[in-house]
């Protein structure tokens, strides 16, 4: 864009040819701001779109919650707005996708109250049946975010709806059983069911469609049972899942949680768990999403728990704001453990107060005591 002529495609190409994360993030954000100055209702709609793409798999989905709200209102004033020719997909069905994405982060964000989320959930079922589709897809969100939230009778009755209602077209089988394995490991404790249908992503019967080769869909499984190992304490198992995420070309957040690789490794490779920890350690210091930032504690604390059977101090050149920083640079594994349990200890207490449940404290009670054993 030259001489401030407003080129929607300079920007798609600008932005497009950064890396992914927040600077990609921070430029598509612009180019909705210069779409807003020339009143470009196409662009408006679609630079919202790749924002909420960019901020879900890449950045900071907390930012969503800003977005995503102009973007439904845009796209209620505007029904019939023309696509640009970077749309592939029909509008409408890329903004119902962007709004269930928000309303499953609700659950990662204790600021929200639940009766807000539950809003959410609500007008997002409403939207979703009014394009056409039938409730499938908003019960298995249901039951995702009951699951998050401790309310594990809702999360099962809303299960039981999703699986009474057919599968749609457009629904993916690789995504769908991944949330059944996820139920079955974290809601009801049926690992034998969850093992069944893992084992079926494993062989390739069943697989991502369209875009996404089975690859996708085994990044999920491993990623689901990696948390489920390191919270029943099963660390050998929890490291081969850590090094199938580890080493994979998806770079996508939820396929690198870094927290939960090193924290799996403690035993196995304590010093390729060192060295991500001290390459991760300040981005979880800043981490906006408090959700993440539990997980990123927990695995830390479990971490530093299980190091601390081979040695009672480590050096590590922390910057001046990180709380415990001395000059020496060596510190006690002691006063690690303890910083990190506290730091989840206080989010896990956040988020029960807003759930009205206990899941957070006796999850993170529990995973801590396994780590040890």
């Amino acid at each position: 864009m030259e001489n401030n002529i407003y080129d929607p495609f300079g920007l798609v190409q600008n932005y497009r040819e950064l890396a992914h994360g927040k600077a990609r993030a921070d430029a598509i954000r612009y180019a909705a701001e210069q779409a807003d100055l020339n009143n470009d209702i196409p662009y408006m709609i679609f630079f919202r779109e790749e924002f909420c793409e960019e901020s879900n798999w890449y950045a900071d989905n907390i930012d969503i919650f800003t977005v995503l709200p102009e973007l439904l209102a845009l796209s209620d004033k505007y029904p019939d707005a023309e696509p640009v020719p970077f749309q592939y997909d029909d509008i409408m069905d890329n903004v119902l996708m962007y709004y269930g994405n928000m309303f499953l982060s609700s659950s990662e964000f204790y600021q929200i109250p639940l009766e807000e989320c539950i809003k959410f959930s609500n007008d997002y079922k409403r939207r979703w049946m009014a394009a056409g589709h039938n409730a499938n897809r908003p019960y298995r969100y249901m039951a995702s975010f009951y699951r998050a939230t401790g309310h594990t009778a809702d999360a099962i009755k809303a299960f039981k709806n999703f699986k009474g209602l057919p599968l749609e077209p457009c629904e993916c089988p690789g995504c769908i059983a991944n949330s059944e394995i996820y139920h079955y490991l974290f809601a009801t404790g049926e690992k034998e069911k969850a093992d069944k249908i893992a084992a079926k992503i494993e062989n390739g019967t069943i697989k991502c469609r369209g875009a996404f080769d089975n690859s996708f869909s085994l990044l999920r499984l491993k990623s689901n049972y990696l948390d489920y190992y390191i919270a029943h304490g099963c660390y050998e198992k929890a490291a081969e899942c850590a090094a199938v995420l580890e080493h994979s070309q998806c770079n996508t957040k939820e396929f690198k949680p870094w927290a939960s690789i090193m924290c799996a490794y403690v035993y196995s490779k304590p010093g390729r768990a060192m060295r991500i920890y001290k390459k991760h350690c300040q981005e979880w210091e800043e981490e906006r999403n408090p959700f993440t930032k539990f997980f990123e504690y927990k695995c830390a604390a479990c971490f530093f728990k299980g190091l601390q059977k081979a040695k009672d101090t480590v050096k590590i050149h922390f910057p001046a704001s990180f709380p415990l920083y001395n000059t020496d640079n060596i510190y006690k594994i002691s006063a690690l453990i303890e910083y990190y349990y506290k730091g989840a200890e206080d989010i896990a207490a956040k988020f029960d107060q807003r759930n009205g449940t206990d899941k957070f404290t006796n999850g993170l009670g529990i995973t801590f005591k396994n780590a040890g054993n």
